[in-house]
């Protein structure tokens, strides 16, 4: 470790406490499969921290790792106060510039009081900065400058740099599967939020064409590869031999009960994952697919119902906003989907519909920038 990293340390956060052992393992094997190394890592209660060799590259890398709530970028510094209080001066005066900086201290250390080291090390900072425009601030929230200290049990940590998680449960922390059916952009947020649940996912992808299939597996992948997975299958299934005839129907109100049809029928799994939003989806579409999974013993997630940014997808011309006029959407032409909806029903529980859906294993280690399993999928079908 060269001198100038000697003393840099990330500082990795979980969501939770009592998931930082997962966080922990997860986050090793991340690194180790980027060819990060790490010298060390110590852990506290609330978080542990790592002595790579690149942390700033590190940090980005697990910065959208679920599981995470945030992390610091820090030099770490002995645990006795004069070392800290050194500390806070030496980075202080290199990263406050003419403006309001808050010291805050945290500690899980009963041998220091995090009010005294805030204290002293503001006063001395305001000498050292006396000759810029730089002053402290009464609170954080007026600051334009926040020095984050932290104090563990083993080392004490000055962060000059501050990394937002994605937050959520450790990957498959509550040892559950859900299945849930990847078809738009909506269904992969989905995908996004029962990872971050803890479930593990069960995922079939329907498509129509070789380069909608193209597109959801190169967003796919930008999913799974923040998570910390050994082994995982896809099912992928061409949606023209569920739906070889439209009739002139509606194609997306035609689609969604095709989804909650293959949710109820198909999978023996009892928790599935519905992608539906009041705001894109009509209030009858999701009665009824709560009754329709309910009636068959399954549980319906719709970990996006309440969403409300979701304004980069684009809601289906026929499905008014307005829940009185979607209301009237049953009334008066639901009756037409029936027959078709019927028709791929009989198909779903069919061996033809078994028959048709290719599997495909992702293997631990190849998820890379372009990874193989892309390609093998694609020239496969």
């Amino acid at each position: 470790m060269s001198r100038d990293t000697k003393d840099l340390a990330i500082l990795v956060f979980p969501t939770y406490p009592s998931i930082i052992n997962d966080v922990k393992l997860s986050t090793v094997k991340k690194l180790k499969e980027n060819n990060i190394i790490i010298y060390k890592i110590i852990q506290e209660k609330y978080f542990f921290s790592m002595y790579l060799n690149k942390p700033i590259k590190a940090s980005n890398i697990i910065s959208s790792f679920v599981g995470i709530k945030k992390i610091e970028i820090a030099n770490s510094s002995p645990n006795n106060i004069k070392s800290i209080i050194n500390n806070i001066i030496k980075i202080g005066q290199k990263i406050i510039v003419d403006e309001k900086f808050f010291i805050r201290v945290f500690s899980e250390n009963a041998n220091f009081l995090p009010r005294d080291i805030e204290f002293i090390a503001t006063g001395l900072l305001v000498e050292k900065l006396a000759n810029r425009l730089s002053r402290p601030s009464t609170n954080e929230e007026s600051a334009s400058k926040i020095m984050r200290v932290y104090i563990g049990n083993v080392k004490s940590y000055i962060s000059w740099k501050s990394l937002n998680g994605i937050g959520g449960n450790s990957y498959g922390k509550i040892k559950k599967k859900a299945f849930i059916i990847i078809y738009n952009q909506i269904s992969l947020f989905s995908l996004k939020k029962i990872i971050k649940m803890g479930f593990f996912p069960d995922i079939l992808v329907l498509y129509w064409d070789y380069m909608e299939l193209k597109n959801i597996l190169l967003s796919l992948h930008q999913i799974l590869n923040n998570i910390s997975i050994h082994k995982l299958k896809l099912k992928l299934l061409k949606l023209n031999v569920l739906i070889p005839e439209r009739n002139n129907l509606n194609i997306d109100i035609l689609l969604n009960l095709l989804i909650i049809d293959i949710c109820s029928y198909y999978s023996n799994l009892i928790n599935v994952v519905l992608p539906f939003n009041l705001i894109l989806h009509p209030s009858w579409l999701i009665d009824y697919s709560i009754n329709v999974c309910i009636k068959n013993g399954k549980i319906p997630w719709m970990p996006n119902l309440f969403e409300e940014d979701l304004n980069f997808i684009f809601p289906s011309q026929n499905f008014n906003n307005n829940r009185l006029e979607a209301l009237d959407v049953k009334r008066s032409k639901f009756n037409a989907y029936i027959e078709l909806r019927n028709k791929i029903r009989i198909r779903i529980k069919s061996n033809i519909f078994q028959k048709n859906i290719k599997v495909f294993s992702i293997q631990k280690g190849v998820l890379n920038i372009r990874p193989n399993y892309i390609d093998n999928i694609l020239n496969s079908i």
